[in-house]
């Protein structure tokens, strides 16, 4: 039996995080960060590596500022280990009247060192020759970028466990109400197969929903499996410098006629007919690299432990990509290899805002449904449970990812104003 003031469960990059800002910030020394595999092994081996500190929401970019804040602070006292650098991200649209922000974000005051706009077409194709002729918008996120987010949570590790953290490698199997807090059940480690602890703090990124149901607690989240690919660029179509890049229109994939009679005659792949959402992104990835994204899936899961991956989500995201950078149609037949594939799950709430508090009992905090962005937001998700825990003056933006703001309708009135929700 092992006894502990705070008990993280999830290693992945949201709990390093809360328990480097209880370590470090609050001097906290008897925590224990518990997961079933290494840290950082699962959803956050998955990400895209990417910042902006711009949403739809102003408490995401509130959020996302300050974590872009800490960040920066981190490379800075740290030789910039995680390789924290602004590449700017490109929304592009081919529509010159398409709102991809808001029209008095891109006008106001607020925004204005991040957003700018290009409606000239002869100056896109000047500074983005390698866009379709049809593009007529381009927005530009200046204060955003990429970072090594493994070497990010690394530095975290390494820092809360200098200051006193422990790190437990089991399953959290069982978790019962204790009268001075909560008793876990674990297997998978020889030396400990229970826990107390006064405090307990769920991060298990999509397995959220799991966890809480031990305590008998129903969160409105979702968990919902998007995939990722990088391939190589033997063709050098992307610029080593080209921003990550985000086509910002919904579209139908152009297939021919042949192409089109056999989808037609399999029901099963009638879908690819339908029109694709927003949102699929690339950016150039390494020395000679590609990454693309497109998160068209919309269909919630069972989170499980391992995924397969989807041989025809690199043809599709290539066949996308190629409306509106069309130097990469050749890949589209005839794809470089390899092809390195992942997948891992966006894990979200109805209006794609986090969970990050106190939950239903005493001593009980969550920090989840990081859908997608769990990179760009983890040191200020992290730092707020902290706060929460320990007491800590609250930022203004904490209420707006309380757990319990679905309580507050004069709150959710005002979450529920924004059309977008900011997911790519």
């Amino acid at each position: 039996m092992k006894n502990v003031h705070i008990a993280i469960c999830g290693a992945g990059i949201a709990g390093i995080a809360t328990a480097y800002y209880l370590a470090i910030k609050y001097r906290q020394q008897d925590i224990v960060l518990i997961d079933k595999n290494l840290p950082m092994s699962l959803t956050t081996s998955k990400s895209g590596e990417n910042f902006r500190d711009y949403w739809p929401q102003p408490c995401m970019t509130a959020l996302t500022r300050h974590s872009l804040d800490l960040m920066k602070t981190l490379a800075d006292n740290n030789d910039n280990v995680f390789e924290m650098h602004y590449s700017g991200y490109d929304f592009v649209s081919a529509s010159v009247d398409r709102d991809i922000f808001p029209s008095d974000h891109l006008a106001g005051p607020d925004h204005a060192e991040s957003l700018s706009r290009i409606v000239d077409r002869e100056q896109l194709r000047s500074t983005q020759p390698y866009l379709d002729e049809s593009i007529q918008q381009l927005v530009h996120i200046s204060q955003a970028g990429a970072i090594d987010v493994h070497a990010l949570g690394s530095l975290l590790i390494s820092k809360a466990k200098k200051a006193g953290v422990q790190v437990l490698q089991a399953s959290v199997d069982a978790i019962e109400n204790q009268s001075t807090g909560f008793r876990l059940g674990l297997s998978g480690n020889a030396d400990h197969r229970s826990l107390d602890t006064k405090n307990l703090v769920l991060t298990p990124g999509p397995f959220i929903d799991e966890m809480a149901a031990m305590l008998g607690i129903s969160l409105p989240v979702e968990s919902i499996l998007q995939r990722k690919f990088i391939i190589p660029d033997p063709c050098k179509i992307i610029p080593r410098n080209m921003p990550f890049t985000i086509f910002a229109d919904p579209q139908f994939l152009q297939w021919s006629d042949e192409e089109t009679t056999l989808i037609k005659d399999n029901p099963e792949y009638g879908w690819l007919l339908d029109e694709f959402p927003a949102g699929l992104h690339i950016k150039p990835e390494g020395s000679g690299n590609i990454k693309l994204g497109w998160a068209y899936n919309r269909k919630p899961e069972k989170p499980r432990w391992e995924t397969t991956d989807d041989f025809d989500f690199p043809n599709i995201t290539l066949r996308g990509a190629s409306r509106f950078i069309p130097a990469l149609k050749p890949y589209v037949d005839e794809p470089p290899t390899p092809i390195v594939q992942f997948s891992g799950y966006y894990t979200r709430t109805p209006e794609n805002l986090p969970l990050i508090g106190p939950l239903q009992k005493e001593g009980l905090f969550t920090v989840s449904a990081l859908s997608g962005y769990g990179t760009m937001a983890a040191c200020s998700a992290g730092e707020l449970c902290a706060d929460c825990i320990m007491g800590g003056e609250l930022p203004t933006y904490a209420p707006y990812f309380h757990p319990e703001r679905y309580d507050d309708s004069t709150l959710m009135a005002e979450i529920n104003k924004t059309a977008s929700d900011g997911q790519l």
